[in-house]
């Protein structure tokens, strides 16, 4: 809960959670923006062999810089650095309008993944202190969504603003307003959340002895496991599913994102009220292998209407497994260490954005085609459903000591 609130009774919608979560899906704006970045690629000429580089470029600087962010920062500081990274991401998008070769490209893709990495890295310590643990399902399920309207709002807009502006450079230089509303939003948590509203404890960063207890635990290492999994099959599915689509012939690609994103948004908004009252460990295995065969099934679709159903499902089974995740990493870390394993969950998730468009590019540049590389999602996301067995199943057993 928010500094100063300890003996109030705890409530999911407070004011610092709101501001968190709106102020972070602008900022997901940024990167929402970038769906159709190999296509933009392909349109400057750059070799395939160097696409899915660039690509991963961004979420390889965010993976290279999250474990020192991970121990480094502490909740008195992440109000200062989320207002540094929005000021920073807003000087990185109009770049892209000046890289066109790949030296310039990989510049502005680093330098904008260390900006990103600290704005999410902030909002996600400062959040770790406001979620009460009996609604860590719901918060997590709807503070997803910051990330997730962005992915269904940017991509019809872009295309519409592609025409208007004159081309992806322009469009990405644009998108750099939304970090002024972000940074407006973030003005008032100054008295709540800044520096001065935490105890010198907060301050505190975890010792070596504690953070090798931390990664010896079971759980930790299950749930760090299954999220790399997890981000490494979608990540796949996002940065080329475009193009796959575009080979199916159909009419309107950027309507994949509007389709999946609107199902996992429906997703977490329907499950809300229920999710924190069922076996929340076992839903996560159960949406992961329905995640799974969705993305096997896309190899099959055969024309619009096929790949939009595909799109939804896929959408709904993602809005149920990604929070359930999240939520099982905040309830089996002590207090004391959530803001720094909601972080590795993060580098987790880096890792994934940056295996899973270089494994892509490869499969594509080798000639392997798009129903290997859909393939190689599925066996993520069911791999990932295997390692989060082992706590659903004692999750289960935990409820039936209870109820027995």
């Amino acid at each position: 809960m928010s500094p100063g609130a300890e003996g109030r009774p705890e409530r999911l919608f407070s004011y610092d959670f709101l501001v968190l979560t709106l102020a972070a899906g602008l900022g997901f704006c940024n990167i929402a923006v970038f769906y159709g970045l190999a296509s933009y690629l392909e349109k400057l000429g750059v070799d395939p062999a160097w696409r899915g580089t660039i690509i991963a470029a961004e979420p390889l600087a965010a993976f290279l810089a999250r474990p020192f962010l991970s121990v480094w920062l502490t909740p008195r500081q992440a109000l200062t650095l989320a207002r540094l990274s929005l000021a920073a991401i807003g000087v990185a998008l109009p770049c892209y309008q000046f890289a066109t070769g790949i030296p310039g490209l990989l510049v502005v893709r680093v330098f904008h993944g260390l900006a990103f990495v600290c704005l999410v890295s902030a909002v996600v310590t400062l959040l770790s202190k406001v979620v009460p643990p009996r609604f860590a399902g719901r918060a997590f399920g709807l503070f997803s969504l910051s990330s997730l309207v962005p992915y269904a709002l940017m991509p019809p807009l872009t295309e519409w603003l592609l025409t208007l502006a004159g081309g992806e450079a322009q469009a990405y230089a644009w998108t750099a307003l939304l970090t002024l509303p972000a940074l407006a939003m973030l003005v008032p948590l100054g008295a709540r959340m800044g520096r001065g509203s935490f105890p010198p404890a907060e301050a505190r960063r975890p010792s070596l002895g504690e953070l090798r207890e931390n990664l010896g635990r079971h759980p930790i290492v299950l749930l760090l496991a299954a999220n790399l999994l997890v981000f490494a099959g979608s990540t796949q599915v996002f940065f080329f599913i475009k193009p796959y689509a575009v080979s199916l012939g159909i009419g309107d690609p950027g309507l994949f994102f509007t389709v999946s994103t609107a199902a996992s948004i429906a997703a977490r908004l329907l499950s809300g009220p229920f999710v924190d009252r069922l076996p929340r460990r076992g839903l996560a295995v159960l949406s992961l292998l329905a995640l799974g065969a969705c993305m096997a099934l896309f190899a099959r679709a055969s024309g619009e209407a096929s790949f939009f159903w595909l799109a939804g499902a896929y959408g709904f089974c993602l809005g149920i497994a990604m929070p359930l995740l999240n939520a099982a990493m905040f309830l089996e870390s002590p207090p004391a260490l959530r803001p720094m394993n909601m972080n590795l969950m993060l580098f987790m998730m880096d890792a994934g954005y940056t295996l899973g468009p270089l494994a892509g590019g490869a499969l594509l540049a080798g000639a392997w085609g798009y129903p290997p590389l859909f393939g190689a999602s599925a066996a993520c996301a069911c791999a990932a459903a295997a390692l989060a067995a082992p706590l659903a199943v004692r999750e289960w057993r935990g409820r039936r000591a209870v109820e027995g």
